[in-house]
């Protein structure tokens, strides 16, 4: 049996081949896409508290200096960090597709850069969005149940939000009409 025919039939877990030192197929990522979009995440926060003093200079700069100055003129979280991003935001700036609403340019923006300049801009915002999207496809309610108490004697959990036993079903009364008095 060739050697390659040998490998094929030895099963190995993902993580046994992550340790063994041997790669997988594909060229290998230049960056960790969770640090992209950890950087991209922190830049969001960071933007959004001073981006309405910063997005006047910002967006009216014509060098990479005059954005370098308007980084340092505004207290951000990253006050040495970002300045040395300056050709980057620059160039993501003066981008085509650059938005015109305030929270659009933000997110714009951070995702942008979360690749610290590694990466192209366009690169960066796929691997963020990629990431948010494998992130929300993880975590989401498969089922949910109510315990009910029902006026037929049925307790226990409910079916597709009614009465196993008689069909009633689950009434969610409206805040207005709760009477405080009857809670006390």
């Amino acid at each position: 049996m060739r050697k390659r025919e040998m490998d094929g039939n030895i099963a190995k877990l993902p993580f046994e081949n992550f340790f063994s030192g041997r790669r997988g197929r594909g060229r290998p990522p230049f960056l960790p896409a969770a640090s992209v979009r950890s950087c991209a995440d922190n830049y969001r926060t960071s933007l959004k508290r001073g981006w309405n003093e910063l997005s006047g200079p910002l967006l009216s700069a014509e060098t990479e200096q005059e954005v370098a100055n308007a980084l340092r003129s505004v207290p951000l979280g990253y006050p040495h960090e970002l300045p040395l991003l300056a050709p980057l935001i620059f160039k993501v700036i003066k981008d085509a597709k650059f938005p015109k609403r305030k929270t659009a340019q933000i997110k714009f923006l951070a995702d942008s850069i979360g690749g610290g300049g590694t990466v192209t801009p366009r690169r960066s915002r796929d691997i963020c969005a990629k990431e948010r999207a494998a992130d929300a496809q993880r975590h989401h309610i498969v089922r949910f149940e109510y315990w009910i108490e029902c006026s037929c004697g049925y307790r226990g959990r409910s079916e597709y939000h009614s009465c196993r036993k008689c069909g009633a079903i689950l009434y969610l009364p409206n805040v207005a009409e709760l009477d405080s008095s009857q809670y006390e």
